[in-house]
């Protein structure tokens, strides 16, 4: 069967997607006229052919008839429930059969109506079914989110922290792929939140994804999700982190250790702005801005061919780097306070105030860890020492004063 599609746009894409399951011709027809305005609208003369169609098309919402000749409706109702939980389906019948409709409902039915429907309750039911699949997606898309409750908390009043913030705030204007570099624990993340957060896109979700903490087995599912029977444990459809990122922002970090044949496959997203499910067999509209994060000279890497030269160039289209923090002058003592502050509270210590003399210690180590490196020893001295005044002797031993050994006489 060929799939019928209604729409008044020459965009469909861009609208919900609504799927009409009925063996009456004349029935689908009049109600793919009235969802047309608002959705793109496909066709499936029976259940075999509804249910072959979601293996392939991402849909907003389903419209089943109850009665249908080879699966009936509660069957196909069943069949999308146990794949695509998330998917909204609504029962419609010819026979109004408060028995059936109670069958329905219990088995996962948004709404029964009986033919034939009111225009204005159609269109009104099926926009109320997107809107709960749309807000379960958000809640998939919040739990996925890294560290949210700390998107903009980037501090610092060097001259060098004050030019990056102006940068980041004209960033943060535009939708231009973001290639964020700098040192292990300078805070590339927080200045990938601190651009969503600030640009037109904060309201939409910010999905974070480490590339070097993923199994490269792993790395396709979960970047583009997967198809339900796309392989063995494939038990249900899956979202990707791609498609959770819908409208929002995709943060890549660490993707010098993107193997090279994902790197192929990012390049095509980012080159034709959809993507395809593995199993999948028609490709999904997407729309994220895409900001990456390294720690890796990637020109080296492209030189070893360990790095396409063509992906670096789309990743790049504006580069940011973060300064490392021996590079922030006056920066130590704001943030060495400002973390005191939070740990003193989260874990109920006495601390309350770091002595000169240990300010001083601080300011002169070289931190190769840098912010992170800083923050996890003001988390240890809370934790293992005892005071109301951080002192220089509470601080690990690489601060310590080299005591010189006694000659032999």
């Amino acid at each position: 069967m060929q799939t019928k599609y209604w729409s008044e746009t020459k965009t469909p894409a861009l609208k919900p997607v609504a799927l009409i399951i009925d063996d009456d011709s004349d029935l689908r027809q009049t109600t793919g006229l009235i969802l047309a305005k608002n959705y793109t609208v496909l066709e499936a003369c029976n259940g075999a052919a509804g249910l072959n169609e979601l293996k392939k098309t991402a849909v907003d919402v389903v419209l089943c008839d109850i009665r249908m000749p080879d699966l009936s409706g509660l069957e196909v109702l069943e069949n999308i429930k146990k794949s695509l939980p998330q998917l909204e389906v609504i029962m419609l019948t010819a026979v109004s059969d408060a028995k059936t409709a109670v069958q329905a409902l219990k088995k996962g039915a948004f709404d029964f109506l009986v033919k034939p429907v009111e225009p204005e309750q159609l269109l009104n039911t099926c926009a109320q079914a997107v809107k709960k699949k749309d807000l379960v997606l958000k809640n998939l898309a919040l739990e996925a989110e890294l560290e949210p409750a700390r998107c903009t908390e980037i501090l610092g009043e060097s001259k060098v922290m004050q030019e990056l913030f102006k940068k980041i705030q004209k960033i943060a204007k535009t939708t231009a792929s973001v290639l964020i570099t700098g040192e292990t624990g300078t805070g590339k993340e927080l200045a990938a939140h601190a651009i969503h957060a600030m640009g037109p896109r904060t309201a939409k979700p910010f999905i974070a994804v480490n590339c070097g903490g993923i199994p490269n087995e792993l790395l396709e599912t979960e970047l583009f999700g997967h198809e339900r029977g796309s392989f063995t444990s494939a038990e249900e459809r899956k979202y990707g982190k791609f498609e959770l990122a819908q409208g929002g922002t995709i943060f890549l970090d660490e993707i010098g250790n993107m193997p090279l044949l994902m790197q192929a496959k990012m390049l095509r997203v980012l080159q034709e702005k959809e993507l395809e499910r593995v199993g999948g067999v028609k490709p999904i509209p997407l729309n994220a801005r895409f900001i990456s994060a390294t720690n890796e000279d990637l020109k080296i890497c492209i030189q070893e061919k360990k790095f396409r030269e063509d992906l670096y160039h789309r990743l790049k289209v504006v580069p940011l780097e973060i300064p490392p923090l021996r590079e922030r002058h006056g920066d130590i003592v704001l943030l060495a306070k400002h973390f005191l502050t939070r740990y003193n509270k989260l874990y109920h210590g006495n601390f309350t105030k770091i002595s000169p003399a240990a300010l001083e210690v601080l300011e002169k180590y070289p931190w190769p860890g840098n912010v992170r490196e800083l923050e996890h020893i003001i988390q240890r001295v809370i934790t293992l020492e005892e005071g109301d005044t951080v002192l220089p002797e509470h601080l690990p031993e690489e601060f310590q004063p080299v005591k010189k050994k006694k000659a032999r006489v």
